[in-house]
């Protein structure tokens, strides 16, 4: 005879006192296994927020003045090419404007590291005089270096596919930060809806309740954003996971956001055309749209790629408007328009910006960059407020057996 299940054993299993013990459980667990984790994970992100500012701090300052004119992008390039004859390929060219003063010009896979998962040659120059004034391979400043620490624990540096697995890891983080977060948020709801109390820090209280709500406090104020960069950051390595539950909604078409495979059909007594042509022509399929880089061909077959950012675009320092020119013949190859994007590829496509805060400008870059301090914040008064809890047991416990 089949037993009818006891409604009160189900009740006391998801009673609000055992719910509470097993989020407090996972909420800790997760602190103690991989809290200092998102400690790096954070201060690293808030520097990186100002990435290129802080690669640029400390250069000359560039010399505007009313009779200043910027120097050709084929000037620029041309500059570049004689300093480094050997590197043939294509280069990677972000104009200033936005988070630099510089012409930032990158060779994507130098040989000096060809092993490492990623470490372009970086060249800034002078956009009026046209003079290089830095250049160094990504990783070897202290800022790409924090980056690399953000991006991958390092592990590029060892080798390409350590390097893949060690982002993996960095982004499968974003999980455990995540429902970090999330436990956080349902241990510190406040019960008899005593919000007030919840969201201030107790005046001339003991050292235990300061640590408490000094801890409830940045928990609460910081978890909005913390879920965003968690859930992005795990979006980054995990796409093929995301995808499919983004395409549930609304249709994500295949490889829609990544660069096409495409090829310029070689004309011998055909010339290239110059960067400013190609830059013409994409104004022709993005009038008005403020140009913000270019990616030069890669070899005879190559093609250029205008980047180019429309109004309203969250996109800033690297926009989604984006051409594919032949090199010879100037002929559109493909277009990206982020105003055609389904509401799947929208949202695909604000990842990045949601993860590093420049959808807003600068206000959002800001915040984004103090939320990076709510992990050691967090972690301090957490393992502050787990020891005294501890020694509170243990004194109770010593106490008992007398």
């Amino acid at each position: 005879m089949i037993k009818e299940p006891d409604l009160n054993n189900y009740k006391y299993l998801f009673s609000r006192k055992n719910l509470r013990k097993f989020w407090l459980s996972l909420h800790l667990t997760i602190a103690l296994t991989v809290g200092f984790e998102f400690v790096i994970l954070g201060l690293t992100g808030s520097c990186i927020v100002f990435y290129n500012e802080l690669e640029e701090w400390g250069l000359p300052a560039v010399p505007v003045t009313s009779q200043s004119r910027m120097r050709s992008l084929d000037d620029i390039l041309h500059t570049v090419k004689a300093a480094h004859p050997q590197r043939t390929g294509g280069w990677n060219m972000i104009l200033p404007g936005y988070q630099s003063d510089y012409v930032w010009v990158s060779y994507p896979k130098p040989e000096e590291t060809k092993d490492e998962l990623f470490a372009p040659l970086q060249i800034l120059i002078d956009p009026y005089s046209g003079e290089i004034v830095s250049e160094n391979f990504w990783g070897r400043t202290l800022i790409s270096l924090i980056y690399e620490v953000h991006a991958a624990f390092v592990t590029g540096k060892i080798s390409a596919e350590m390097g893949k697995t060690g982002f993996k890891v960095v982004c499968f983080f974003g999980i455990f930060l995540f429902f970090s977060s999330l436990s956080g948020l349902y241990l510190w709801w406040p019960r008899g809806g005593k919000f007030k109390q919840a969201l201030t820090i107790k005046p001339h209280s003991s050292p235990q309740r300061f640590y408490f709500d000094l801890h409830k406090t940045i928990g609460f104020y910081s978890s909005a954003l913390l879920l965003v960069i968690a859930f992005t950051g795990f979006a980054f390595g995990y796409k093929d996971t995301i995808t499919p539950l983004v395409s549930y909604f609304s249709a994500v078409k295949a490889d829609h956001l990544k660069a096409p495979m495409l090829k310029s059909s070689v004309l011998d007594l055909s010339p290239p055309i110059s960067i400013a042509q190609a830059a013409v022509i994409a104004d022709q399929v993005f009038p008005g749209a403020e140009l913000r880089g270019i990616d030069t061909p890669n070899g005879k077959e190559g093609v250029y790629m205008v980047a180019k950012r429309q109004a309203g675009e969250a996109n800033r320092q690297r926009p989604r408007s984006k051409v594919w020119i032949d090199q010879y013949s100037g002929k559109v190859l493909a277009v990206q328009d982020p105003g055609k994007f389904t509401a799947g590829e929208t949202f695909l496509n604000l990842l990045w910006c949601l993860h590093d805060g420049e959808f807003l400008g600068l206000p959002s870059r800001i915040l984004w960059c103090v939320t990076g301090f709510a992990p050691l914040a967090l972690y301090i008064t957490g393992i502050l407020r787990w020891l005294q809890k501890r020694d509170a047991r243990n004194r109770r416990l010593v106490c008992a057996n007398q």
